[in-house]
């Protein structure tokens, strides 16, 4: 007897993002037939680790059977926080791919900039601290993700003069090195701005083409 399987698409917006510029990404994932679900949270209260335990409480109340995600910057250090955990779950979905547009995977000297600032650190939450660069309490410290990655990532020309604090091709937001993780399945540049990306029709195309081949392909 053939059991049909559910997959479900999880959308994650980044630090200090309300969640509805996800809103295009996530209509063009349901036109195309996905089952989708945009989880939100308090990315300047809450941390990092506990939004990653509520996102595994809410996929197991779902009860289906495989998942992806599409992330947008601090929403890929939630997802890759999870991983500390679902291995001691029994029967928890199979993760069969995430999409990463601009995440911080190596942090960003942003954070560490204003780190700096004490007083800041009241408004700007617990997670100003996972977002740095510090190889002992920032990004790089989540699990690298056991599936297949797609990696988005921006830049403007001359994008090392846009951000004082980035060095390197960056989105205004992040390097595009520090994006990475070394194990992508798939890297594409955008010429867009760290927010403008989730705007941008050539980056909904590649979200798509990712879920669905394990590569970007943007087609004719």
């Amino acid at each position: 007897m053939l059991v049909k399987t559910s997959h479900r698409i999880y959308l994650l917006h980044g630090y200090a993002g309300p969640g509805f510029e996800m809103k295009k990404i996530l209509k063009a994932l349901e036109k195309e037939g996905y089952n989708c679900t945009l989880f939100t949270y308090r990315s300047m209260a809450d941390d990092i680790d506990s939004v990653g335990k509520d996102l595994i409480k809410r996929i197991q109340s779902d009860r289906v059977d495989i998942i992806s995600f599409v992330t947008h910057s601090m929403g890929a250090l939630v997802v890759r926080s999870i991983f500390e955990h679902i291995v001691l779950i029994p029967n928890f979905p199979t993760i069969r791919r995430i999409v990463m547009i601009a995440p911080p995977n190596n942090g960003t000297p942003v954070a560490d900039f204003y780190i700096k600032l004490r007083f800041l650190k009241f408004f700007l939450g617990p997670n100003l601290k996972n977002l740095s660069t510090n190889s002992i309490s920032g990004a790089g410290r989540y699990p690298i993700p056991t599936c297949e990655i797609g990696l988005i990532t921006g830049s403007f020309k001359g994008s090392k003069h846009l951000n004082l604090f980035i060095k390197s091709e960056n989105d205004g937001i992040v390097a595009r090195e520090q994006a990475k993780l070394g194990i992508e399945t798939d890297i594409v540049n955008i010429k867009s701005w760290h927010f403008g990306l989730l705007y941008d029709k050539r980056v909904v195309k590649l979200v798509i083409s990712f879920l669905r081949y394990g590569k970007f392909k943007l087609g004719k």
